[in-house]
């Protein structure tokens, strides 16, 4: 009887836990959808915020909301970027109860109290933490120099010198090449009173930049005078040779890979650099002596890379008696300054820097044509990702502006109807699009845009394998022959045309 009541007994406790698991599964899942919806909304970042804070009140236990650390973390960050670091605590704190073994979220924790100079001791003592659970866990190299450099800053931010410098320097050996890191180790250098280490630091970041840095020279600037007049000078006098190796280390890149440097003006003040390609005859090896004009062809990088990429096919170009130009785009390789220092600023105000940067085209279709022995009504541009929607965009400029006569498109970037009108305005035998067939977007825009219209289609390519831009070259051996062999025949002059019985 005993055994049959502790059997009863089980039953009971059974039957009550099978709704309560129930109604833990139904809340599981409710809360999931929800956050997944506010997410599919796409709301504005303050009515994200507002509908987040509502989920956390309805949805607020870790064991039946998995999406609750995500929300704090969301809301944390959307704090810090408005100006509220109280208000942001809370929510990383928040989300680190509800996970507090997570070496990542300890870090994003510590890091937001150090950076805002809040309660260092927690900031120290949870890095601590994070330090100790990504080796554990064996975190990979880099990202262990993430959290250290988190720590670092902490105890620098505390006045804990040494220790700063120690855990600087090793987060800097496990992520080397950081700038945000390497900025940290030179502050606490410079704490230290080690002031030549915290100069070459800045200094490598400084040129780096391409000297593109007003607070990084002022930085410079201010620790030489600390040092007294000599010092000073010394430390200009680095600044300043550190930049014409800069220009020397470019323009020997450039005449490695058979061009020359020049530098161009847009109209609208900006500087660009870029890499001529002279024919060459092939048999001296001598400049070409032709008195037949040659056509021109201007080369654009895809975002976030440079001049460099074009190297290959401007070469090929060259070889065969066209004049190549390919540019580093504004805010890309050379062509920096202090308020487009790189691709990551280009990208932040991505529809005005776009329009701006179609002065970059005009200008190296200009400095195109003005070359001795250039036939300026024989252009062509090949433009690959970023560049390909640009050199299209040439295609709509006043009739007064020099526009390209063919255009070779590698991985166009953006939706088919940013082409359409352009490419209206060139007979389809002028267009030559290719695209790798693994690409996804550029692969559709491509496909789209090689559709039969103005009574023919653009020639096409789609490229069998991985890669995309100029590195399709590499998975398609024959790739740059063939699109030289194109321009080739487009750009020719009549007569040497009519020898070859026309384009192609």
């Amino acid at each position: 009887m005993r055994g049959v009541s502790a059997c009863v007994a089980v039953g009971v406790v059974l039957a009550a836990m099978i709704p309560h698991l129930a109604c833990e599964k139904e809340t599981h899942r409710a809360a999931r959808r929800a956050f997944q919806d506010i997410l599919a909304r796409d709301l504005p970042s303050a009515e994200q915020a507002s509908a987040l804070e509502d989920f956390v009140r309805t949805y607020p236990e870790p064991k039946t909301n998995p999406s609750l650390v995500r929300a704090c973390g969301i809301l944390a960050e959307f704090n810090a970027r408005v100006g509220r670091p109280d208000i942001a605590a809370s929510w990383y704190e928040r989300a680190v109860r509800a996970s507090p073994d997570d070496p990542d979220l300890l870090n994003a924790l510590g890091y937001h109290y150090a950076r805002n100079r809040m309660n260092l001791d927690r900031a120290v003592s949870v890095l601590e933490t994070a330090v100790r659970l990504a080796e554990e866990r064996q975190y990979a190299p880099r990202r262990q120099g993430f959290i250290k450099d988190s720590l670092g800053w902490a105890y620098r931010m505390r006045g804990d010198l040494p220790l700063a410098v120690a855990l600087l320097e090793e987060a800097s050996r496990l992520a080397p090449g950081v700038t945000v890191i390497q900025e940290h180790l030179a502050e606490a250098y410079h704490a230290l009173g080690e002031r030549d280490r915290a100069v070459a630091l800045y200094l490598e970041l400084y040129l780096r930049g391409r000297g593109t840095d007003a607070v990084l020279r002022d930085t410079l600037r201010a620790i030489g005078q600390e040092g007294g007049r000599a010092y000073g000078r010394e430390v200009d006098r680095r600044v300043e040779a550190g930049l014409r190796d800069l220009q020397d280390a470019d323009r020997r890149e450039t005449e490695a890979a058979g061009a020359r440097l020049v530098k161009l003006r847009t109209a609208d003040g900006q500087t660009l650099y870029g890499s001529l390609y002279r024919p060459r005859d092939r048999a001296a090896g001598a400049a070409s002596t032709s008195t037949m004009p040659a056509g021109g062809v201007l080369l654009l990088h895809p975002l976030g890379s440079s001049r460099s990429a074009c190297a290959a096919a401007a070469s090929a170009l060259a070889g065969r008696g066209l004049v190549a130009l390919a540019i580093d785009l504004r805010g890309h390789g050379a062509s920096v300054s202090a308020s487009l220092p790189d691709a990551h600023a280009f990208s932040v105000n991505l529809g005005h820097s776009l329009r701006d940067a179609e002065e970059d085209v005009r200008a190296g279709l200009v400095f195109l044509g003005r070359q001795p022995g250039v036939d300026r009504r024989s252009l062509g541009i090949v433009g690959a990702g970023l560049g390909a929607l640009l050199a299209a965009r040439a295609e709509l400029w006043e009739e007064s502006d020099p526009r390209p006569k063919a255009l070779v498109l590698l991985s166009p970037w953006g939706r088919p109807d940013a082409y359409r009108a352009s490419l209206a305005r060139l007979p389809p035998e002028a267009v030559f699009l290719i695209a790798g067939s693994e690409e996804g977007a550029p692969l559709a825009t491509t496909r789209a845009l090689a559709v039969p219209a103005n009574g023919g289609a653009p020639r096409s390519l789609i490229v069998a394998g991985p890669g995309a831009h100029f590195e399709l070259a590499s998975t398609e051996p024959g790739l740059i022959a063939t699109l030289v062999s194109f321009l080739e025949a487009r750009l020719a002059p009549q007569g040497r045309a009519a020898d070859r019985g026309g384009g192609g």
